[in-house]
């Protein structure tokens, strides 16, 4: 594995008088605005970042007008979408394929709606499997928080009694799913991944959560996630550890780290996850699944914890495309609840699943995500673009990018509005329970000025705008590794605090840029690798970078790439 040593470091090296001025001002901060002592080595951690922070906004916000603000970030990623480089197909191969003989036969949700249709099952009999499969699930991995068997059994007799009675039925209606412990449920309990969360019961659906409903899926669990969200190897300190559902020895990636393992046990069709910094498509990568982070307001966060408004993304992880583009035609669209809910249209995102992705231009940035990568993940992924070779996509140089300082600007902005959510409990501690990593990160925002904040907002709109204009000018998508390491061991997260900081670090380094510019990345899997000293054969995932509203394209050239592999049909050997 590598050492901190063997990656450029994104930390800056200061003079002692720098690194004294700023350990000053992180101290005196937290200590006279918050009351919050930190120690020496809180200080050290704090005054690192503020360096880093401080110097991309000296080199990027000198250049603002006063005509930038926040709001041009929703008005640039409007003014960046893409017209469908396709029409409507009006058949799809997948409507063609016969009709499964049962349930073995059934690769996803695609083919069990069909089997349910042809009175081959009944929902009854596909929930009661599921609940099976989340009890072994949670006993191999402890993905679940909580099971709704007789709730999801009394759901799945009436959704029979539905169908029996001919009643019109949702496009998902009877579909297994489990979700994230971050999304509010009426009158259930919601703990965002904490060991205490004194908050009173939900009183409204998250916007998700309904929309799914509506379309006829059932909720059979509360899935694992990490606490607030704010730590990508999966593990949680305060509540108990998910792990990996290939090898218990090893991180199933966070913070949807639930979510990514009952998907890849084959306990659900679907689950749904939240991405401030790949918290999607990290798990999905480390489990073997697929999982879609949508355009930022594609998707309604209402009513679900906020660890970064404006970097936070609902979507859904499923075993395969076709099955994302099922849960997006229900999960898309504005919401009343949500100001940040992009009003814009809708398509129907199964409507090009079955459309050729011949010439389709796909970009490969080089230096940033390649830089110091694991051989091994390296030539899993170069294997995935010679697939979509093979269907006729042309592979293209892009332009480079600071990636390093879009990184840097996204993590201070989610620093800010994350120590601003759960102030009370940093406020709180020991009493709040946090975890000790939680814990840090909070304590990482409390320094930062309100004006620093406010130019990385106002930057976003001008390097979305930027990034479009250069990278993806001449591309329709761009391909790019999830992580660049491979999967870590839970042990190596628990011993020496720098290869913990290194290794939380390299899990999010080639994701975070895509939530800071808002635009929409599938990750797909595409091969194994072998765990150090011989152990498991750990999943390696790629991922598809589209242009703002472009997850029509982004979806079909997953599909068609699952067309032609079947990393994504393998399953843990646990759950065969």
């Amino acid at each position: 594995m590598k050492t901190p040593q063997d990656r450029p470091s994104d930390t800056p090296v200061t003079a002692t008088g720098d690194a004294d001025r700023w350990r000053a001002l992180a101290q005196g901060s937290a200590q006279v605005w918050f009351g919050i002592a930190l120690d020496d080595a809180q200080q050290a951690a704090q005054a690192s970042h503020l360096a880093r922070w401080h110097e991309h906004l000296g080199r990027l916000a000198p250049g603002l007008s006063p005509t930038e603000g926040p709001e041009t970030f929703a008005v640039a990623l409007r003014q960046g979408t893409r017209p469908p480089s396709q029409e409507a197909g009006t058949s799809s191969r997948y409507t063609a394929r016969p009709v499964p003989k049962d349930l073995g036969e059934c690769v996803d949700w695609w083919d069990k709606r069909q089997l349910l249709q042809s009175g081959g099952t009944s929902v009854v009999e596909l929930v009661r499997q599921s609940l099976t499969s989340l009890q072994a699930a949670h006993q191999a991995t402890g993905a679940c928080i909580e099971i709704f068997h007789d709730e999801a059994l009394d759901a799945a007799a009436q959704a029979d009694h539905l169908r029996q009675e001919g009643r019109p039925l949702g496009p998902l209606h009877g579909m297994p799913l489990a979700h994230k412990d971050i999304f509010h449920r009426t009158e259930r309990a919601v703990t965002y991944g904490m060991k205490q969360h004194g908050a009173s019961l939900p009183t409204q659906d998250a916007g998700a959560i309904r929309r799914l409903q509506d379309a006829g899926a059932l909720n059979l669990a509360r899935l694992h996630m990490t606490e607030l969200a704010f730590d990508p190897s999966g593990l949680n300190e305060a509540r108990g550890d998910c792990v990996n559902p290939w090898s218990a020895q090893h991180v199933p990636g966070g913070s949807s780290s639930g979510s990514g393992a009952v998907v890849a046990w084959g306990a659900v069709d679907g689950a749904l996850g939240t991405d401030t910094g790949g918290s999607i498509r990290i798990p999905a990568a480390l489990c073997g699944v697929t999982g879609l982070k949508p355009t930022y307001g594609r998707v309604s966060r209402s009513h679900m914890m906020a660890l970064s408004f404006t970097n936070d993304h609902v979507g859904p992880l499923a075993r395969t495309a076709r099955d994302c583009a099922l849960m997006m035609n229900a999960l898309a669209g504005p919401d009343p609840f949500d100001p940040s809910a992009a009003d814009v249209p809708v398509p129907d995102f199964t409507r090009h699943l079955a459309q050729p992705i011949e010439g389709v231009r796909i970009g490969v940035p080089q230096a940033f995500f390649r830089a110091g990568m694991d051989g091994a993940l390296q030539a899993q992924v170069d294997n995935s673009l010679k697939v979509f070779e093979s269907l006729g996509a042309r592979i293209c140089e892009v332009p480079d990018f600071d990636y390093d300082a879009v990184n840097a600007l996204g993590a201070m902005v989610t620093r800010a509005e994350a120590s601003m959510a759960f102030l009370s409990h940093l406020k709180g501690f020991p009493a709040s329970g946090l975890g000790q990593v939680t814990r840090g990160r909070l304590e990482e925002g409390l320094a930062i000025p309100a004006i620093s904040y406010l130019q990385g907002l106002a930057l976003r709109g001008r390097l979305l705008r930027e990034f479009l204009a250069s990278v993806m000018a001449d591309v329709d998508v761009l391909h790019a590794p999830v992580c660049a390491v491979p999967t870590p061991a839970v042990t190596a997260l628990r011993s020496d605090p720098a290869q913990t900081a290194f290794l939380l670090g390299e899990l999010t380094r080639l994701n975070r840029p895509f939530n800071f510019l808002g635009l929409p990345a599938l990750a797909l899997p595409c091969g194994f690798h072998q765990a150090a000293g011989g152990g498991a054969a750990l999943p390696v995932g790629f991922q598809l970078i589209g242009t703002p509203f472009g997850e029509e394209l982004l979806l079909a050239m997953g599909a068609a790439y699952q067309t032609l592999t079947d990393w994504h049909l393998q399953r843990p050997p646990g759950a065969r």
